[in-house]
């Protein structure tokens, strides 16, 4: 057992070792040419499945930016393993502890090098986001940024189908389509208090209850991948699309230069080159851990926003069971669309008030107008004296612990049956909301291709001509040219497919029905005058063919 745990490995697998030890020394001095043998063993069954399900975990992790500790990750893997050992065959009896051996394979297993793990969970910096305080008063004073000027936004997940955890569901209610299902808002405004439109990402491009509907005139900038989360290129096309527009806008309507300062975490989803991308747009950047402390959207603005959405849905449904509907058949007629709708009016009924007050924290300027949101006794009084009681009126065995759960996280996190959830079981799900929309499959087409390499070798020139150092620019064109030999490939091979395509168009439309001496003379001379150039030179080509071929 010492030896087990010590190695983390199974008792079964050292008493195998022990046993087979004769062979195994046989085999390594019968290699002569071998300096060493390494031993290992055969990853399968509950142990390798939990594997991908952590590493799929600590993406989120990492994609939250939240802390990782080495206790959180093997807590985490003992509780995949466990569920997992629950649902494998029975006479599998491999045991497994997360050791610090075993944590350190799964590290080179995986690549996770780069991922900061602490030994236990790293706490807000204070004396870091005060500096920050500092350098952003100093920034707004130096420019003479304006409140109505200085924005932030973050995101948050939403699980837009799912009660309060801990409150008692029924197991029918966890097969309604959309009950696993979240959503990512990104949410902001200024300091001022305007609220910036909605942004959210759903899983689906096309889910069925838009039947009819245009994505355009949504209460919300509707956007779609596969795991609805913020990604660079997602962010940017907000930023582009939908924030600069707004924003423009927004200083028009109130005769004020734009000029943004504009303040974000450093998330994953948030790239670096953002403030680059527009002359106008000052971009800066939240120190590590610092968040919690100072980020002015969780401050108290998305717990609200979280608190009215739960109240609206959950006044929706004591409406609907007052009209003779169980909350079963409220529920599951509650869809994507519906949740669309209470995210905007939950998003209305944040006051300016509380958009306002978010920013004392962070900022040294503009205090004065603050008046007094506080965002404990806020959110508090909407669990106490609305939310609860809509609670009730369902029937729910609901307490305000599992509300504040909801409404006082950023990020929710997705639990172990998420996770372990088969794939095809989550493709159901998709299938069961989405509207099944015909769409041609993807092909290449020569066209394309060569239209791809122009925008490619614009793309290069740009940064040669922007690039001092020529090796640099040359060794990444060498790069990217490598890359890019794969799809040369195919253009080759669709150019050679496009022209035999238009020589059989050529001769099925000019070849005679009986065989004729002369091509030429089969095509009548009216016609002839009015085929393009390019169709010209392959009747030549043919014509020479076929008189090769007589003679």
């Amino acid at each position: 057992m010492v030896i087990a745990r010590e190695s983390g490995l199974s008792q079964s697998t050292i008493s195998t070792i022990l046993k087979d030890k004769k062979r195994i020394s046989d085999a390594v001095k019968s290699s002569a040419s071998v300096k060493s043998t390494v031993i290992t063993k055969k990853r399968a069954g509950p142990i390798d499945d939990m594997e991908k399900l952590l590493v799929e975990w600590i993406d989120e992790q990492v994609r939250k930016r939240a802390p990782l500790s080495l206790l959180m990750i093997q807590a985490k893997a003992r509780s995949l393993f466990n569920m997992l050992k629950e649902h494998a065959d029975p006479t599998y009896t491999q045991m497994f502890t997360a050791s610090h051996g075993w944590f350190q394979r799964f590290k080179r297993r995986h690549n996770f090098h780069t991922v900061k793990v602490s030994g236990e969970a790293a706490s807000a910096d204070i004396e870091c986001a005060e500096a920050f305080k500092e350098e952003l008063h100093r920034i707004i004073v130096d420019q003479k940024y304006l409140p109505e000027q200085i924005f932030n936004v973050d995101e948050t997940s939403l699980f837009w189908k799912r009660l309060p955890e801990h409150t008692y569901v029924p197991q029918e209610y966890k097969t309604i389509p959309g009950f696993r299902d979240h959503v990512t808002v990104l949410l902001g405004g200024n300091v001022l208090g305007f609220k910036l439109k909605p942004f959210l990402i759903y899983h689906s491009e096309n889910p069925r209850a838009f039947k009819n509907v245009s994505k355009h005139t949504l209460p919300v900038y509707y956007r779609h991948n596969k795991k609805a989360w913020m990604t660079s290129v997602l962010f940017e096309d907000w930023f582009l699309n939908c924030f600069i527009p707004q924003a423009r806008e927004y200083c028009r309507q109130n005769n004020i230069p734009f000029r943004i300062l504009l303040i974000l975490d450093d998330a994953p989803g948030h790239p670096q080159h953002i403030g680059a991308m527009h002359p106008d747009v000052k971009v800066v950047y939240l120190p590590l851990n610092t968040t919690t402390l100072i980020q002015p959207m969780d401050q108290g603005a998305i717990a609200a926003f979280k608190a009215h959405y739960l109240r609206q849905t959950f006044a929706q449904a004591v409406e609907a069971t007052e009209s003779g509907q169980t909350l079963q058949e409220f529920w599951k007629g509650f869809n994507i669309l519906n949740a669309i709708q209470n995210i905007a009016a939950a998003w209305e009924e944040v006051t300016q008030q509380c958009m306002n007050c978010i920013w004392k924290k962070v900022l040294k300027t503009y205090v004065n107008t603050f008046k007094g949101f506080n965002k404990g006794p806020a959110v508090d009084d909407m669990v106490s004296n609305n939310i609860l009681t809509l609670g009730k009126q369902l029937k729910l065995d609901i307490h305000e612990d599992n509300i504040h759960k909801i409404v006082s996280i950023k990020t929710e996190e997705i639990s172990n049956e998420e996770l372990i959830e088969p794939e095809k079981e989550r493709s159901k799900e998709v299938k069961a909301e989405e509207e099944i929309i015909w769409k041609a499959p993807r092909k290449f087409t020569a066209k394309k291709l060569a239209e791809a390499f122009a925008t490619i070798s614009t793309g290069m020139r740009m940064l040669e001509e922007m690039d001092s150092n020529y090796e640099r620019y040359a060794r990444a064109d060498r790069q990217i040219q490598d890359a890019l030999a794969c799809y040369r490939e195919i253009y080759n091979e669709e150019k050679k497919l496009t022209v035999q395509s238009k020589l059989d168009i050529f001769l099925k439309n000019t070849m005679p029905a009986k065989p004729s001496t002369s091509v030429i003379a089969s095509v009548p001379s009216t016609s002839y005058s009015q085929v393009t150039s390019e169709e010209r030179g392959v009747s030549t080509l043919v014509a020479v063919a076929s008189t090769s071929s007589s003679s």
